[in-house]
């Protein structure tokens, strides 16, 4: 017999009280999973697997699963590793989940827990937050205190961690892990018991309920071929997407603002190098509900870098910002302002057009400096170099101070707000130009016959999927589609260009002594050798159309 619509989906029924313990390094996650069974279990203060350890014990008439899983926004942890431990959670959890216990030690500034939350929904879907408890460590240091503080007390000082409590429906709970005392445990049952009751039962993982009786069958075996393209879908819009653009000089943290911008150690950023990104690198993630793409550029001024070379990761930069960037992104160190950097703004208008000055904002980087001199940056601006000060005038002063080595999300929380505002003023839009628009229209042209290709080639499998099964596989064509085909545009833009600039010097007969002559100018009026290559290409350019015209 079918149950209704608002009957609870059926499941077998399970006694186990199964709490998931979730929360970032160091947050006395762990010692509260050994407290939680009275004994040493689950390791601590020791690097661990990025995995999920469960251990089941019974506690008075209760059988209890307690799962210790792997700080899932670890910025070490990568992509495939990633992915295996979310498998690991939706199986672990797939018989049903009583709490969600997310830990949060006292006395310490919030990093990345509200981020956690967000994660959770995502992962297990939004109905697991009305399973979600926060759960205190370090209990004992509120005793500490020059004036001793109950935890309700504690809370109405911090707005912070009254707003995560607020998040979970009010539910919380506080352990001192030094405690041997056993009410504190039988106290946390006790809430977690209330919690699946007042819910009804426990939670069940969303896609892992029944399918859906009315969920149409698609049968691609059958499928005729005056049919086929009935079972195509719209291409889905999904998530607006902020695409961001890094520019700077080598040695100032693009790469390790890339990372705190995404939360995850993606670009390759080391101290010890002198010049980490060599290529242009495109990353994106989902963080907070926002869909964001940092393309992390080499250095401008690399002198390392041939004509070549920073043709090909121009190319880059634009294909993987197309349709165009929300924001240009220049990163540059707090410290000396040096001569490399000093004209960036007219130089990037050659590359990116006169407008690109309304879509730029200036990231300075190493806070950390600023406070240890007690100094502001609006201080630091006013006293330090005119050409600095100037530079961030034609921003109209849309600045931003970032520490890499502190928590990324409050930060990103932040940044992202800034461009946003800034998006706004814009009339809501990204940038754009003529060249944008032309690799734009490209780029879509080969997605278009890539998502052919793929789509004929998965009905020849005749399968049989669901409609909602069908969306899935279709949005993720699409998304490996768009990803080859600026992978094609940057081969096709390259070889268009090698083509046209043989054939210009041929036919208008630009030698090698002109463009040569060019950088040895720009050398000459105190140009480094990386902007000397840049300004003879524009010059070449410019020197081919007036031979054009006298011809």
């Amino acid at each position: 017999m079918a149950t209704g619509p608002e009957t609870p989906p059926a499941c077998p029924v399970d006694p186990v009280m199964r709490i998931l313990l979730v929360g970032r390094k160091g947050s006395g996650k762990s010692s509260s999973g050994n407290n939680i069974l009275g004994e040493k279990k689950f390791k601590v203060k020791k690097e661990k697997k990025c995995e999920i350890c469960n251990v089941v014990t019974q506690i008075g008439q209760t059988q209890v699963d307690v799962l210790d899983c792997a700080d899932v926004l670890d910025p070490d942890v990568g992509e495939e590793k990633l992915q295996k431990l979310e498998e690991q959670l939706l199986s672990a959890c797939s018989a049903g989940l009583s709490s969600v216990l997310l830990t949060v030690p006292l006395e310490k500034p919030l990093q990345n827990e509200e981020e956690m939350l967000e994660y959770m929904k995502h992962l297990f879907g939004p109905g697991v937050q009305k399973y979600i408890m926060i759960l205190f460590t370090h209990e004992d240091e509120l005793e500490d205190l020059d004036e001793p503080q109950s935890i309700e007390e504690y809370l109405e000082d911090h707005a912070d961690l009254q707003r995560l409590v607020t998040e979970c429906g009010g539910r919380f709970h506080c352990f001192n892990n030094r405690s041997k005392s056993g009410d504190q445990v039988k106290d946390l049952l006790q809430k977690i018991k209330e919690t699946v009751e007042e819910n009804e039962g426990k939670f069940i993982i969303q896609h892992l309920r029944r399918t859906d009786s009315k969920d149409t069958i698609i049968n691609f075996s059958e499928a005729s071929s005056a049919g086929e393209e009935s079972d195509e879908l719209p291409v889905p819009e999904g998530k607006e997407e902020v695409r961001l653009v890094l520019l700077g000089k080598t040695g100032v943290g693009k790469s390790a603002t890339g990372n705190t911008i995404i939360g995850r150690n993606r670009f390759n950023s080391s101290p010890s190098s002198r010049s980490q990104t060599k290529l242009c690198q495109s990353e994106t993630i989902e963080r907070f509900g926002k869909k964001v793409s940092v393309i992390d550029t080499p250095g401008l001024y690399d002198t390392e870098l041939s004509e070549k070379e920073i043709i090909t990761e121009i190319a880059k930069c634009i294909t993987y910002a197309s349709p165009g960037p929300h924001a240009f992104i220049i990163v540059i160190k707090v410290g000396r302002f040096t001569e490399e950097e000093k004209n960036t703004i007219q130089q990037l208008k050659e590359v990116f057009g006169e407008q690109m000055e309304k879509y730029s904002m200036i990231i300075f980087t190493h806070k950390d400096q600023l406070d240890k001199k007690n100094t502001t940056i609006e201080e630091f601006l006013e006293k330090g170099d005119p050409d600095l000060k100037g530079l961030v005038e034609s921003c109209e002063n849309r600045i931003f101070c970032l520490d890499n080595e502190s928590a990324s999300f409050p930060q990103f929380k932040d940044l992202i707000s800034k461009v946003e505002e800034m998006v706004e003023e814009n009339g809501g839009g990204h940038f754009s130009s003529e060249m944008f628009e032309e690799i734009q229209k490209r780029i879509e042209e080969i997605q278009n016959q890539k998502l052919k290709e793929k789509v004929k080639q998965f009905k020849q499998k005749g399968k049989k999927v669901t409609q909602t099964e069908w969306q899935k596989i279709y949005w993720r064509l699409v998304e490996e589609s768009k990803h080859e085909a600026k992978e094609i545009n940057v081969e096709s833009f390259l070889k268009h260009y090698a083509t046209s600039l043989a054939k210009t010097e041929e036919m208008l007969k630009v030698t090698r002594e002109e463009k040569e002559s060019a950088i040895a100018e720009a050398k000459r009026i105190g140009v480094s050798h990386g902007n000397a290559v840049k300004l003879a290409i524009i010059a070449t350019r410019k020197l081919a159309k007036q031979k054009c015209n006298v011809q």
